[in-house]
């Protein structure tokens, strides 16, 4: 026989009425404390293991602070310490600890209390240092009038005419070559108003001059600087021999000759000694450039791009306009991690140019894979001194505390 629902139903009140009877002794049922029981044990166990997770997770993520075998901890009021052997050195910032223990340690929290219990040395540190944080690598160029740019990326013009106080320049890649006056037009280039700071950190070559004097060969070849024309070929007398002129180098001489050109047959010109005359002017046809930005960088006259400037900065010089007042470094956020021809070297994001005497020392600040940059445009950067163990061991009289817990915040140290 089948099993009914009303029985089952029955069978669970009997069992109800037993469980009663023993637990409180009344099998009456007029009301259920084991209910109210159960669901107080469930929601104390439920409270009890949050409270027990959430002390587990406050341990993980706040742990109790702890010495143990750090190098470089804090304590409550920010002031930091570095160890050197069992000694604890206040010191003034994460970059003078890391360039004393030779490696890119992090700051451990602690107290003062833990620190007590260690011998206590002479504070320690360089005053003023750069960001540890890595500025994105960056082409660093100098720009009219006067400022130092940062650009992510920049466009290269290798043939340039620049005129400035010092006179008319032209510039072949990072070199520059005083030339005639008349030379841009000559050659049909535009010629482009810049200061002498900005030319002056291109590379100065021989001045481009015409030939002059006698030459020592026979006539019509007797006089220099003078233009022989053999059919579609030109050549110059020089003295000590005769040199072909092509592109640009024609265009300028035919400009400049002082002389009427002669014709002269192929078999004469070519039967003279060959010479060179205009050092510098291109043989090929040149694409002399014009960029709206004026600025100088490591390959020569370079162009900033993907990044906006202030009106004034790279605009062409003016003689006589009002001294400019605008910043002079912009640049990505972060400090900038670079090599130059005379060693290795930082710039914060406000443009202090920081020496760090070696690579040890500058990877020992966290920083990796320098770029290069020209010395002639980070020379201009205010120079804030050296970045060296040596300088970060030079014992301080005291250490501000509020400097320290300041710098720290601002990410400086």
């Amino acid at each position: 026989m089948r099993t009914t629902g009303i029985q089952v139903s029955g069978y669970g009140f009997l069992l109800r009425r037993l469980e009663l009877a023993l637990v409180i002794g009344d099998a009456r049922m007029a009301h259920d404390p084991l209910r109210s029981q159960r669901r107080a044990i469930f929601v104390g166990v439920l409270v009890s293991l949050l409270i027990a997770g959430g002390a587990v997770m406050l341990g993980l993520l706040r742990p109790q602070p702890s010495i143990g075998d750090a190098d470089l901890v804090a304590d409550e009021t920010g002031t930091l310490h570095v160890r050197l052997e069992d000694t604890f050195h206040p010191i003034t910032n994460v970059a003078s600890a890391r360039l004393v223990l030779r490696q890119p340690a992090e700051v451990q929290q602690s107290t003062a209390e833990q620190l007590a219990e260690f011998p206590h040395g002479d504070p320690m540190g360089i005053a003023v240092v750069p960001g540890l944080v890595e500025a994105p690598q960056s082409s660093f160029i100098y720009c009219e009038p006067g400022v130092i740019v940062a650009a992510p990326e920049t466009r290269e013009h290798p043939q340039v005419m620049l005129v400035a106080p010092s006179g008319t320049w032209m510039v072949l890649g990072n070199k520059r070559y005083l030339i005639d006056a008349t030379a841009p037009r000559a050659l049909g280039a535009p010629s482009l108003n810049v200061s002498d700071d900005l030319v002056g950190l291109l590379e100065r070559q021989p001045d481009v001059r015409m030939p002059q004097g006698k030459t020592g060969l026979p006539a019509p070849f007797d006089v220099a600087g003078r233009v022989l024309l053999a059919g579609d070929r030109a050549f110059m007398s020089a003295p000590g021999g005769v040199a072909e002129l092509r592109g640009p180098q024609r265009q300028l001489a035919e400009a400049l000759s002082p002389h009427v050109p002669i014709h002269v047959s192929l078999a004469e010109a070519v039967a003279q000694p060959g010479v060179e005359v205009l050092p510098g002017v291109p043989r090929e046809p040149a694409e002399w450039g014009a960029p709206e930005t004026l600025c100088v960088g490591d390959t020569g006259i370079e162009e900033p791009r993907g990044m906006a400037l202030p009106g004034l900065v790279g605009s062409a010089y003016v003689p006589g306009t009002p001294a400019y007042d605008g910043p002079h470094y912009i640049g990505p956020r972060g400090t900038a991690a670079l090599v130059t021809e005379r060693g290795f070297g930082l710039v914060s994001e406000s443009g202090l140019r920081f020496d760090v005497g070696s690579e040890a020392e500058l990877r020992a600040l966290g920083f990796g894979n320098p770029a290069h940059a020209p010395w002639r445009v980070l020379s201009m950067l205010p120079d804030a001194g050296l970045l060296s163990e040596a300088n970060a061991r030079t014992t301080n009289a005291t250490i501000s505390t509020t400097h320290t817990r300041t710098a720290t915040e601002a990410g400086t140290t």
